[in-house]
């Protein structure tokens, strides 16, 4: 009789023999991975439930810290307030970016930090002062019962300490800007903290500049008397040498010296002017032994002697017109030669006369010479003689230069301090205030919580292979087939209780329709058998199992039950030490199996027949182990279609093992619950086995859609 072939093709999923593929290892099987999820929720479920607990009671026992910033530009060039230029010329970097990096110190140093816990009252906040935890709870009751009590802490120092673990401070890239940084659980108390942190800094290094300002001037003013005491005898020892040696003049030469200089121009000077007179005087007389006199100035620029060449040209005419018109003995001709010559003697007189007086002033000019010549190397003598005084006397004002510079530099440089205490030189300021933060530090609540999440399913998945791994349990086809290299295994779904109990063996096997999946899965093996064993004739298949007796047992019983609601004749013989068909069935064997067996007598006589149709030969309470090759020639020769010999574990007696050896019995099912079974069980039981003997292995407690 065949099947019905209405058949949902979802229950026949995983009933065909599949090709050979190369498989990946199951943990890294999504559907693998989702169905350890699902058998071991509990483990993910325990780490998100614990993981989002440690979120809460973080959130809680941490309340959200806020962190206010401010920024400070440090220019470590300062004012220049009393110099040229406001701004003084740019350091060298290396310099200032070391001056900055020192300057981040102070702004953290406990100066000011101290200040900024005096000025808003820290060592009365309770933030500040630490929350009782129980550890500390513990300690402090610890102590007291131990007598070992400690002395109060410093509310000032432990406020000191708070405030120093809750600033931060850095100075930005490529800057001279200093960020800082105040975490507090009160946002406005974070701003209010960060400027005050910024504004004490600035008052502080005003402070300081100023107190140092003041000690330079007050160092510099103690040694003004006495510079000018050095200062003062100086000037009265430079003085008294000077009036001791008789040396007058000037800071840069004596009278002496000066004079010489004096002499010396004007020596030059009356030679020079002796020179002159001389060649004056000869070239006066050279126009008086009848040389030219238009080349001689005094000649030509004399006025007396103009008037008389202006009469001699007017006389020297009227003589040559009477000379013309007349005649030489005319006595006009006369009278004008007479002037004439009269005119001629008196432009000599006149000549003589200014040559007179050239030589007169060149005799004075030489005498002059001489007289300063004279002087001269007299005032010389008297120089040698106040050298070497007058070298002394210039140590001694050098000393006086020395000692007034000195003196006049502290007194500058005093009074330049006095007036800068009164001066803020620094150019440091705030160029972001700080405001209170929107945001609290650290991940918001939301993504807080959604870590923890992410964190537990994680650990959670994690576990769940893990333990999944640690205990090897079959679990579906496809991780058995992954793991032992082999595709196509058959499988069948959890067979339902009224299919495999003990009310199942005298009752009707599925449904009316035979649609039910887990029918279908087993008819589609027991087919699936006969199409892989033709000519069997009976067919006699023999179920075992590595470590699932139960589920062995149903499968067995199921093949049968399936073959004779499809009017097949089956036998289906107990051979399980355990007995389980036996003892849901209920009842004993009209004749002793062993007994049947000696005598050769048919196999018939030993069998049950249920209202079925159904066959079962109860396992005897002795089966020598003598007549297990007599049992199969038995089975081989019975009348039935379908023989199922439900057999032990694999290596549990030896009655299976003589069976499983059998030869002549080829259809051998090796059954592997999905989830009782494990995968080293089914490498022993396949290894015990051997590999000349290939069981066809069934997973049995499969999903349907394997």
């Amino acid at each position: 009789m065949t099947m019905v072939e209405n058949v949902r093709n979802g229950l026949l999923i995983g009933a065909g023999p599949r090709g050979e593929e190369g498989r990946e290892p199951w943990f890294l099987d999504p559907r693998e991975i989702l169905r350890s999820v699902r058998l071991r929720w509990l483990t993910v479920l325990l780490p998100v439930l614990l993981f989002l607990a440690a979120a809460a009671a973080w959130t809680q026992v941490n309340p959200p810290q806020y962190t206010a910033s401010t920024q400070i530009l440090i220019d470590p060039r300062g004012l220049q307030v009393v110099k040229d230029g406001l701004t003084p010329p740019d350091q060298a970097s290396d310099a200032s970016l070391l001056l900055v990096d020192s300057q981040l110190r102070v702004l953290t140093s406990d100066d000011v930090l101290g200040r900024v816990v005096d000025r808003f009252d820290l060592a009365s906040d309770p933030e500040f002062q630490g929350r009782k935890t129980l550890a500390a709870e513990v300690r402090a009751l610890v102590a007291r019962l131990t007598g070992r009590t400690e002395p109060p802490a410093d509310p000032r120092l432990t406020a000191l300490r708070a405030l120093r673990d809750r600033v931060g401070a850095r100075r930005l890239e490529r800057s001279f800007v200093l960020e800082l940084g105040v975490t507090s659980e009160d946002r406005e108390k974070a701003a209010r903290l960060a400027r005050g942190v910024a504004e004490t800094y600035l008052a502080r290094d005003a402070a300081t500049r100023s107190d140092t300002t003041r000690r330079a001037g007050e160092a510099i003013e103690s040694r003004l008397a006495e510079l000018r005491g050095d200062l003062r005898r100086a000037e009265d020892k430079a003085q008294a040498f000077r009036a001791r040696h008789n040396l007058v003049g000037t800071r840069a030469q004596l009278v002496s010296e000066q004079q010489l200089t004096q002499l010396s121009e004007q020596l030059g000077a009356a030679r020079a002017k002796a020179l002159e007179a001389g060649a004056r005087m000869r070239q006066i007389e050279g126009v008086l032994a009848g040389g030219p006199s238009d080349s001689v100035n005094e000649i030509v620029q004399n006025p007396t002697i103009a008037a008389l060449r202006g009469q001699l040209a007017g006389v020297e005419r009227l003589r040559a017109d009477a000379e013309e018109t007349l005649g030489r003995r005319h006595p006009t001709y006369q009278a004008a030669l007479v002037q004439e010559k009269a005119l001629r003697g008196t432009i000599q007189a006149e000549i003589r006369r200014i040559a007179a007086a050239s030589r007169n002033d060149y005799q004075a000019a030489l005498a002059s010479a001489r007289t300063l010549a004279d002087t001269l190397e007299r005032r010389k003598a008297d120089a040698l003689k106040v050298g070497d005084d007058f070298v002394q006397l210039r140590e001694l004002e050098r000393q006086v230069e020395a000692n007034r510079a000195v003196y006049e530099a502290f007194l500058v440089r005093a009074r330049e301090l006095q007036e800068q205490q009164r001066l803020d030189t620094s150019a440091s300021r705030i160029i972001s205030p700080a405001s209170p933060p929107e945001r609290h530090v650290g991940p918001p609540t939301a993504v807080l919580f959604a870590a923890a999440l992410v964190a537990g399913l994680g650990v959670g998945l994690v576990g769940s292979l893990a333990l999944e791994l640690l205990a090897g349990r079959v679990r579906s086809r496809r991780r058995l087939e992954g793991h032992l290299g082999r595709s196509g295994l058959d499988a069948v779904p959890r067979a339902p209780r009224a299919m495999v109990g003990a009310a199942s063996l005298r009752g009707t096997f599925g449904t009316v329709r035979g649609d039910g999946a887990y029918e279908v899965a087993v008819a589609r093996l027991r087919h699936r058998l006969t199409a892989a064993y033709p000519g069997q004739k009976p067919l006699v298949v023999l179920v075992t199992a590595a470590d699932d007796r139960a589920g062995k047992s149903a499968l067995a019983r199921a093949l049968a039950l399936s073959a004779t609601a499809d009017r097949e004749r089956v036998i289906l013989v107990d051979a399980d030490p355990k007995g389980l068909l036996t003892r849901d069935l209920g009842a004993a064997a009209p004749r002793d199996l062993a007994a049947s067996l000696r005598e050769r007598a048919p196999l018939t006589e030993a069998l049950i027949t249920l209202p079925s149709g159904l066959r079962v030969l109860p396992r005897p309470a002795e089966l020598p182990r003598d007549l297990v090759g007599t049992l199969a020639d038995a089975l081989l020769r019975s009348d039935a279609d379908l023989v199922v010999v439900d057999l032990g574990l694999v290596g549990g007696d030896v009655v299976t093992e003589r069976l499983i050896a059998d030869e002549r019995i080829p259809a051998l099912l090796l059954s592997a619950s999905a989830r009782r079974s494990r995968l080293a069980a089914v490498d022993r039981a396949l290894k015990a086995i051997g590999a000349g003997r290939r069981a066809r292995i069934v997973v049995t407690d499969a999903g349907v859609k394997e």
